[in-house]
């Protein structure tokens, strides 16, 4: 089986739907391939900052009808000094993959796009006009695309793999969540700090929370990858973690991915445009790694479709989505990523406590670095 698509992405998160739904509505043909069934749940801290309100509203969530936790404060702690909270500067909305990826794969298929679910792409030959996609699911088969678009996440394919990243040492984490029933205020977010990693917790959907965290993947490893030991004999020296995972009751299993990288990442390779995390792993502490990658996928989208009205080629089309991301992100992951590195010294994590409760503007201008304007909505004409 051969098809022939004027626009293929690869990976359907929140970056790899958004930009299916924006590019089928500007009256293109989208295919895209997801190696997950829907609906799944994935490692994610499952709040969405509200610069994100307007697109998900454009995009038909009801959002208002869902009646989301609103998430406006915050809390961090270390077992070894004072807690610090804040107001959120923006804030937020709690709501879960699960839910949201799903309700964005049925908008897709509504709007004409070709979802493929339990499939993957083994492999992409870029030929003299179009991509191939070699494709295996139940049966393997090809698609021909004008343009290919990367939203496979954190963990990128060979194929869109360069050799730099390849050969670049990077020290490696590793993700864990499951939702919970607690008793805990719903407009807070809080981060717990602990040896070798961090936890956070906020309210999602149906009067649940998400508890997720990050942790050096050479302590899972010493442990023999037996997570609930981890949570029991590493978390839990956090007093917060230890009653948490002690006394709340856990409504999902653990789910957990590996391989979790902080450095700088290329924004294409051989033609392929990168989305969300596949441009660069957004740090947690970034608190809108959600609506960044909804972002990145209006950037592609536009000069998508400048590509393929004719009015620039495709050399031109990399060049200006690099360019547009850039301008969004380079400046605000530099910032995450810099509070991602104090949050894995309990040293450097003890004396931004304690500076931030001596100077609460500093954390506020903090979170205001690592956050944007509204993300626009798509001009589909």
């Amino acid at each position: 089986m051969s098809i022939k698509t004027e626009v293929a992405i690869i990976g359907g998160g929140l970056a790899g739907l958004t930009a299916a739904i924006v590019i089928r509505r500007m009256g293109f043909s989208v295919v895209l391939i997801e190696k997950k069934k829907y609906p799944f749940h994935k490692v994610c801290g499952e709040y969405i900052s509200l610069e994100a309100e307007d697109i998900l509203n454009w995009l038909g969530l009801p959002v208002k009808n869902w009646n989301l936790p609103i998430i406006d404060n915050f809390r961090i702690t270390h077992p070894q000094t004072k807690d610090f909270r804040s107001k959120l500067p923006l804030g937020g909305l709690g709501i879960s993959r699960f839910k949201l990826d799903d309700h964005l794969k049925k908008l897709a298929e509504i709007e004409g796009v070709m979802v493929y679910e339990n499939s993957k792409v083994n492999q992409v030959t870029n030929g003299e006009k179009s991509h191939i996609l070699d494709v295996f699911s139940t049966e393997t088969f090809q698609i021909e695309s004008d343009v290919v678009l990367g939203a496979f996440g954190r963990n990128k394919p060979h194929f869109a793999t360069s050799e730099t990243e390849k050969q670049t040492p990077q020290k490696g984490f590793i993700g864990a969540k499951m939702h919970i029933q607690a008793d805990l205020p719903k407009n807070l977010i809080e981060l717990h700090h602990f040896s070798g990693g961090y936890c956070g917790i906020s309210a999602i959907e149906n009067d649940l929370f998400c508890i997720c965290y990050l942790i050096d993947s050479q302590i899972v490893k010493e442990n023999k990858g037996d997570f609930q030991k981890v949570e029991t004999s590493v978390l839990s020296r956090n007093r917060n973690l230890d009653h948490y995972f002690s006394d709340f009751e856990k409504r999902t299993e653990r789910v957990s991915t590996a391989g979790v990288y902080f450095s700088p990442r290329p924004i294409s390779n051989n033609g392929i445009l990168f989305l969300g995390d596949s441009a660069g792993m957004i740090p947690p502490l970034a608190g809108n790694g959600m609506s960044m990658a909804i972002h990145s996928a209006v950037l592609a989208s536009e000069v998508v479709k400048q590509f393929l009205l004719g009015k620039i080629n495709k050399q031109e089309m990399v060049k200006n989505y690099e360019s547009s991301w850039n301008s969004a992100f380079k400046n605000r992951l530099k910032m995450a990523r810099t509070l991602q590195n104090i949050m894995q010294i309990d040293f450097a994590t003890r004396l931004s406590l304690d500076v931030f409760n001596l100077a609460p503007s500093l954390f506020k201008l903090a979170a205001r670095s690592t956050h944007g304007i509204q993300i626009p909505v798509p001009k589909i004409l």
